[in-house]
C-alpha cells in the first residue's frame, strides 16, 4: 500500500485539501503542504541528503544528544521534571544539529525557541479545526493576540533560518551527489550543508527556508 501510494500512483491522486492551506503560512512550499509539481522537484532535491554515510553519522549523533539529556536528568534527581518539555527539546536539539548544524542547546537551558515551536504548533492544530479562517480577518497579526503572538514566533524562526542559510551558502563547496555522499562531513554533516554543496541545486533562499522549516515543525512534531 505504502510504495502505491509513493511510487505507483499519480502524485496529483490525493487531494491535502485544507492541511496544505493552515501550513502553508508556517511552511511555505515545503515538502507538506506543496503542490504536486513543486512537491516532485523538492522531494527528488532532498532524497539524496538521506544517505547512508549521514544515516550512520545520525545514529551517534542521537546518541549522543541522549547523553546530554540524560546527565540533565541526573543533576536534578528528586524534581519534578516536566519530561514531555524534556524530550522535545533533546528533539530539537538533534534537529538542530542533524539539519542545520546548530547546537539549540535546549537541553541544558530554556529555549524560547523550542516555546515557538510549541505555539507554532498549537496555532496549526487550533486553525485546522476552526470554522472560520480567522487568522485572514484584516491586520489580525495586528490586534489579536494569538496572531500577534504567532507573528513574532514566525519572524524569530525565520530570522534563525536565514542566518543559517546565509552562512551555509557563503561557505559552499559544490560537488556532485556521489562525491558529497563519500565527503567526510564530520565537522558540519548536516542536511543543509549537502543541499547547499549539492551541484545544480536551487540555492534560493525561499526554497531551502521551506524546506528547512518543515523540516524544524514537522520533524520536531513527529519526535
Amino acid at each position: 500500500m505504502a510504495r502505491h501510494v509513493l511510487r505507483e500512483a499519480p502524485v496529483d491522486a490525493y487531494c491535502k485539501g485544507m492541511l496544505a492551506e493552515i501550513l502553508q503560512p508556517i511552511m511555505g512550499k515545503g515538502l507538506i503542504p506543496a503542490d504536486p509539481a513543486t512537491w516532485r522537484v523538492r522531494r527528488r532535491a532532498i532524497v539524496p541528503g538521506f544517505h547512508k554515510r549521514w544515516l550512520n553519522r545520525m545514529v551517534t549523533l542521537f546518541a549522543d544528544r541522549s547523553d546530554i539529556l540524560v546527565n540533565d536528568l541526573k543533576q536534578k534527581a528528586g524534581q519534578r521534571v516536566d519530561l514531555e518539555e524534556r524530550f522535545c527539546s533533546v528533539s530539537l536539539d538533534i534537529i538542530g544539529k542533524a539539519v542545520f548544524n546548530y547546537d539549540f542547546g535546549s537541553v541544558t537551558k530554556e529555549s524560547p525557541i523550542v516555546k515557538a515551536v510549541y505555539r507554532v504548533l498549537r496555532e496549526a492544530e487550533h486553525r485546522s479545526s476552526s470554522f472560520i479562517p480567522y487568522w485572514d480577518l484584516p491586520y489580525a497579526d495586528q490586534w489579536m493576540g494569538g496572531q500577534v503572538e504567532f507573528r513574532k514566533d514566525m519572524t524569530m524562526l525565520d530570522e534563525i533560518l536565514a542566518r543559517l542559510i546565509n552562512d551555509a551558502v557563503a561557505t559552499r563547496r559544490e560537488a556532485t551527489v556521489e562525491e558529497l555522499e563519500e565527503r567526510d562531513n564530520s565537522e558540519d554533516p548536516s542536511l543543509l550543508r549537502f543541499l547547499v554543496d549539492m551541484r545544480g541545486e536551487d540555492l534560493t533562499s525561499m526554497v531551502l527556508r521551506d524546506d528547512l522549516m518543515t523540516m524544524l515543525i514537522a520533524g520536531h512534531e513527529v519526535c
